[in-house]
């Protein structure tokens, strides 16, 4: 008899798809019939989301137990999934194309979804097995390639105090990382778009693709690389210096647009004035090089008349182009280097230093500038009228300018009315100047006397507005809450707060609660209530949100924070600071497990080791706790310490797990010595055998 399930017709199963995970899809529908598992591997094939392995709430061992198993029992669902997600901050999923993508043997032939043709990689960590499978892919496989890497892989070189093997290690991941880029720009590589950030490695590895002369192991692939890369249409990178762009465009000559996003700004590495200036005036021109090239974006902080002048030297070497995008951002005008920034930003400006000096085939042309100076409502006026009578400007039509002032921040915000301005302005200043709120995806708010005011119109304003970024300090807005009805605010779309920023691992902890402190905490709890569907949370400091509950519980709403998923607190040291600092991480987990008992992911900024409850005693004040402190430092390193601490970590993680049942995923931004490293990873190995874990001087994951 034939259920009424398998009666509903094929638009009703697609519908039904489009509310359920892929994870649910496959756990729930497959295999019931033919004609249902045809329909899933058919959205498989064409859904861009593809398969998402860091969904948050996905478990390792849902992962790698239930889900893998099921897909690499069927050559049918295997083969009819074209992307992968993987991504590093809700789990070590990267870490699945080492485990199970691949069978025993490294070689195309082995990997088991042969028709993939896009893979997103978000934070990895770098690994030589993870290298060589990469380039088996992007040379045999992919078609399109993202790729980020975790911030820890190049934080981690700069630490000092290393012993031998871990020099030897970073020596090792410098070459691997210098290896693949090798092969990603050179005839190996058939991807045609790429995604690149290498934005914080270091200088030699920018110079890799020059000389393309590199040893791996015992193997030498100086002939490895006499072709370039024939295939590459579409990339997108971000790199630190602009030596690296200059000798990429000799490896890519079919480029049709590129995008360039420097870390800092155009940092013109070991290059004097003389030797910018005799290259502005050299007759190279890119059209030789990149004849293809269509689109050209470059995103960057300006700090200097250098830095304009070889910013000009770029814009004539691509004057061929259709279609241009410069964002550019300037800092305090305060050196004596900085004349071109004292300048009005207005037509002439971005005529003289923004475009190419010779314009040929230039269609469409969008620009950002924002620029710290003093402007009046005249000056406004006079910069927005510039572009209506530049006669340039009139015969292009690039009339349609927009220009205001954060009078909080003294910044010119200047930029085409074609712009996304989600993209770039979010400050909560003059809201009045911006016309269009609906594309605004995330904002950021000061605090000031029209705070509440546009909180009351923000569902109307930003319908379309998910993330709110609070900026903390300071926090001086002259007004009383209790004038407002603060209770009838409900912030409808609204699923992410970031109070402040804890990626700083310099966490400190407020000595003395002050009067600011009771009032940001009744401030946090309003905004923290209004938020119908809260699922991500990030507090600068964890014990903010103790004061709410001590000093503003009036003020959150009833199971406010029931519905977050992921949260990220900074935490204080344990082991250094006053008696009532190393005491706040014993009160974590009790918090969580009775505010956000769904919980999924954490994220703890810590600024040294990775137990967040103390075994340290209380040390008596005045002079004699620093002579006691100061002797407890000495104690850390030695065997009997680390010991302990393993024990802490242990207990600290077993109470973690335990109270929080959805918890699958937690990672710290630590700093720990290399001695602590291999009992961590002992420890974790013994109390969490089914798990993905990574533990490093300054990083510790673990997924369950």
């Amino acid at each position: 008899m034939i259920s009424k399930l398998e009666t509903l017709p094929n638009e009703i199963f697609l519908i039904i798809f489009n509310y359920l995970s892929w994870d649910e899809i496959l756990i729930s529908l497959w295999s019931l019939n033919k004609r249902i598992s045809s329909l899933i591997c058919s959205i498989f094939s064409i859904n861009k989301n593809g398969i998402i392995f860091n969904r948050p709430g996905l478990s390792y061992k849902k992962i790698s137990k239930i889900l893998l198993p099921l897909i690499f029992k069927s050559s049918l669902l295997c083969s009819s999934i074209k992307y992968i997600h993987l991504n590093g901050s809700d789990s070590n999923s990267y870490d699945l194309i080492d485990q199970y993508f691949f069978n025993n043997n490294n070689n195309k032939e082995s990997f088991r979804f042969p028709n993939l043709e896009s893979l997103n990689i978000i934070q990895c960590l770098l690994s030589k097995s993870l290298i060589e499978k990469l380039s088996l892919l992007i040379q045999y496989q992919l078609n399109e390639l993202k790729l980020t890497f975790d911030k820890v892989v190049f934080e981690s070189f700069g630490y000092k105090d290393q012993d031998s093997s871990c020099i030897s290690n970073r020596k090792n991941l410098i070459v691997m990382l210098e290896y693949f880029l090798c092969i990603i720009f050179s005839g190996e590589c058939q991807l045609i778009s790429l995604q690149l950030d290498i934005s914080q490695s270091y200088s030699d590895t920018h110079q890799c693709i020059k000389s393309r002369s590199l040893n791996l192991s015992s193997n030498k692939i100086d002939n490895l690389f006499q072709s370039n890369c024939l295939t590459l249409r579409y990339l997108h990178i971000r790199i630190q210096y602009t030596c690296f762009l200059e000798h990429l465009i000799e490896h890519i000559p079919n480029l049709e647009q590129l995008t360039v996003c420097f870390r800092h700004s155009l940092n013109v590495l070991n290059q004097s004035y003389s030797n910018i200036q005799n290259l502005t005036t050299s007759n190279e021109n890119w059209f030789y090089k990149i004849p293809k090239l269509k689109c050209f974006i470059l995103k960057s902080r300006i700090y200097n008349d250098l830095e304009f002048i070889y910013l000009k030297w770029l814009l004539n070497n691509v004057n061929y182009i259709q279609k241009l995008k410069i964002y550019l951002k300037g800092n305090e005008v305060f050196r004596t280097d900085q004349s071109i920034w004292k300048c009005l930003i207005d037509a002439n400006f971005i005529r003289e230093y923004c475009l190419p000096d010779k314009i040929i085939n230039l269609i469409d042309f969008d620009f950002y500038i924002r620029s710290k100076r003093q402007l009046s409502l005249v000056d406004i006026e006079n910069i927005i009228d510039s572009f209506k009578i530049n006669s340039f400007f009139i015969k292009h039509q690039w009339t349609n300018v927009e220009c205001f002032y954060d009078e909080n921040k003294s910044y010119q915000y200047i930029f085409s009315s074609t712009q996304n301005k989600s993209q770039f302005f979010y400050t909560l200043s003059k809201y009045r100047c911006i016309n269009n709120w609906q594309d605004i995806r995330c904002i950021q708010l000061n605090f000031h006397p029209s705070f509440y005011l546009f909180l009351e119109q923000f569902d109307e304003l930003c319908s379309n507005v998910s993330s709110i970024i609070i900026h903390t300090e300071p926090l001086t807005i002259p007004f009383e809450m209790g004038q407002r009805n603060l209770n009838n605010i409900r912030l409808q779309n609204v699923t992410k707060l970031q109070f402040g920023d804890c990626d700083s691992r310099s966490i400190e902890f407020c000595r003395k609660l002050t009067y600011r402190d009771k009032r940001r905490a009744k401030v946090f709890a309003h905004l923290i209530s209004m938020c119908v569907q809260l699922k991500y949370l990030l507090v600068e400091k964890f014990e903010w949100l103790l004061y709410i509950v001590k000093y503003a519980s009036n003020n959150l709403r009833n199971d406010a924070l029931a519905t977050v998923r992921y949260a990220e607190f900074g935490i204080p040291s344990c082991n250094h600071g006053p008696n009532k600092s190393i005491h706040i991480g014993k009160r974590l987990v009790p918090f969580l497990s009775t505010y956000m008992p769904h919980l999924q992911t954490l994220r703890l900024g810590r600024p040294d080791d990775l137990p967040w409850t103390t075994i340290r005693p209380d040390f008596k004040s005045g002079y004699f706790h620093w002579v006691a402190q100061n002797r407890w430092t000495q104690l850390l390193q030695t065997p009997q310490s680390i010991n302990e601490h393993v024990t802490i970590f242990e207990q600290d993680l077993s109470q973690l797990f335990e109270q929080l049942q959805q918890f699958v995923f937690l990672d710290i931004y630590g700093i720990i010595s290399q001695e602590k490293v291999e009992s961590y990873r002992l420890m974790i190995q013994s109390r969490f055998p089914n798990s993905n874990f990574d533990i490093q001087i300054s990083r510790f994951r673990l997924w369950v």
